[in-house]
């Protein structure tokens, strides 16, 4: 397997709060790598770093090294505008724009000019499709997006976030609002997507981790305690804080 992302001796502070505590692993290209932990662990902080999404908060730093196909994204000369088209993001509730569903798929194009000798019209269709969801919508692209069902939405806002055409799609929790039927649409998207895409998931879920991911990597207070493949952790985790944590006798 082929490594997207590589993170070196990573630290996060929250002003004098360590977040993040010497973090290594590699996340690998076309698969879907799960984070699972308790509430405050630390693996939505990871999750934002990998496209420096926690600079949007005062009094944040990092150390150590994210590699993106080989480049450290923390180095001083990387734009992180261009970086947040390469590495996208999914929230934990859907978010869409208030606007018509063609311009929040068609959004993203159009500020950064990737429409420029290809019909905007099929860029949005395209990432529609991609995210299952054009059979639905094709019709109403002009209808207000907020009239889309929550699992609608949170595949337009997956749609919006292929339309720029990333490299990896960050995910966090992006099935908590949603109902079983939803979830599992919502999963099933994240397997398809994965052949074209590197997906990194948050999810609170043990039975989403197994379902739905590649390699899991399980935090606890700040600390990568275990990452392995999927089947391996849940079945045979190497540490006994995994194998409490999984088994739901701690945390």
């Amino acid at each position: 397997m082929k490594n997207k992302i590589e993170i070196r001796n990573f630290n996060f502070y929250y002003g004098d709060f360590k977040a993040l505590d010497d973090i290594s692993l590699s996340i690998s290209e076309n698969k879907i790598t799960a984070l699972i932990g308790p509430s405050g662990c630390g693996k939505s902080t990871f999750l934002r770093a990998l496209n420096r999404m926690n600079e949007t908060i005062k009094d944040t730093r990092a150390e150590g090294e994210v590699l993106l196909d080989g480049d450290n994204i923390y180095a001083p000369e990387v734009d992180v505008v261009e970086l947040r088209q390469k590495i996208g993001m999914v929230f934990q509730r859907p978010n869409p724009f208030p606007q018509s569903i063609y311009n929040n798929v068609a959004f993203g194009p159009r500020i950064m000019g990737l429409a420029k000798g290809k019909n905007l019209d099929d860029i949005v269709a395209e990432s529609l499709q991609e995210a299952a969801l054009w059979d639905e919508v094709e019709n109403i692209l002009q209808n207000p997006a907020q009239e889309l069902n929550p699992g609608q939405q949170q595949r337009l806002c997956i749609a919006r976030a292929i339309a720029v055409k990333p490299e990896v799609i960050l995910m966090d929790e992006p099935c908590s609002a949603l109902d079983p039927v939803a979830t599992l649409a919502v999963e099933g998207l994240m397997r398809r997507l994965s052949k074209n895409y590197t997906i990194v998931i948050v999810t609170h879920s043990m039975q989403q981790a197994a379902r739905a991911s590649d390699l899991t990597g399980f935090f606890w207070l700040g600390e990568l305690i275990e990452f392995n493949n999927t089947a391996e952790l849940f079945t045979n985790p190497s540490k006994e804080l995994t194998e409490l944590y999984i088994t739901g006798r701690q945390g």
